[in-house]
């Protein structure tokens, strides 16, 4: 009866975060459907901010850039840092302090700073390091890889790699064949909550991408802050798409994480 309890006033307390934590989404979806609101009750019911979006191929040419610009550093620094992080907590562990002082060093630089020092440092270097595109990747790099680090360790620690690793050569498997189809497996839910986490970061910064990109490579937020000054009503409506887009993300590559695992 206890362990009921529990569950049910666990379950009861997820409800409630829930909720409060998509209200205000709610309000901005219900807001996007109404011409106005300026009383209790909002008046003018359309949908002509959804269809002018649908219509508009700008629109899905900055979402499809997001989406770009937000899978390929996270996963250039998930494949960096797992390889890393696995030398170091299976062979090298007196690196382990070292490595999380330099993986933790961006939380002090984001936000402005960061993108202003990489293009001064290398806006007239030469090819591809002056590409604005590339300057972008490499910075998200950056900016993704505590998150990323701090997943990485702590399943890689969780799992116990070293001994694992040496249980499976002692019946016979290869280190390459350990890492790929045992530690690998065992940590690959923690990695793609950290890598989600990071998505969820990158996509919705504005900050950098129009310091280093701006007109070069429009993306959605950067669409979302033009209409900003058009429409609240078409704003609200760009809102709600940005989040269904990262929720369809987060649930295909939970998706076929699954199915993975079902097929083990």
């Amino acid at each position: 009866m206890r362990e009921t309890g529990k569950k049910r006033g666990s379950s009861g307390l997820l409800w409630v975060i829930g909720i409060y934590l998509l209200f205000p989404l709610l309000l901005t979806f219900i807001y996007s459907l109404f011409t106005e609101w300026i009383t209790i009750l909002p008046k003018g019911f359309t949908l002509n901010a959804y269809l002018e979006l649908f219509r508009d191929s700008y629109f899905w040419s900055c979402i499809g850039r997001t989406v770009l610009i937000s899978v390929v550093p996270i996963v250039i620094c998930t494949i960096v840092v797992l390889l890393a992080m696995y030398v170091v907590v299976v062979y090298l562990p007196k690196l382990d302090s070292i490595m999380k002082v330099i993986c933790t060093i961006p939380y002090a630089i984001q936000g402005v700073i960061l993108p202003i020092s990489v293009l001064g440092l290398y806006v007239n270097a030469p090819e591809p390091f002056s590409n604005r595109v590339f300057m972008l990747v490499c910075t998200y790099c950056i900016v993704v890889l505590p998150y990323i680090y701090q997943g990485v360790r702590n399943n890689l620690n969780a799992v116990h790699a070293p001994r694992l690793l040496e249980a499976a050569q002692m019946l016979g498997a290869g280190r390459f064949y350990a890492f790929w189809n045992i530690i690998l497996p065992n940590i690959a839910s923690g990695v793609m909550v950290s890598a989600m986490l990071a998505l969820s970061i990158v996509f919705g910064d504005f900050v950098i991408i129009n310091t280093l990109a701006g007109n070069y490579f429009p993306t959605g937020q950067m669409y979302l802050y033009a209409v900003m000054k058009q429409s609240g009503q078409k704003a609200s409506a760009v809102i709600v798409l940005l989040f269904i887009v990262t929720l369809l993300i987060s649930l295909a590559v939970f998706g076929l994480q699954k199915d993975k695992k079902k097929e083990r």
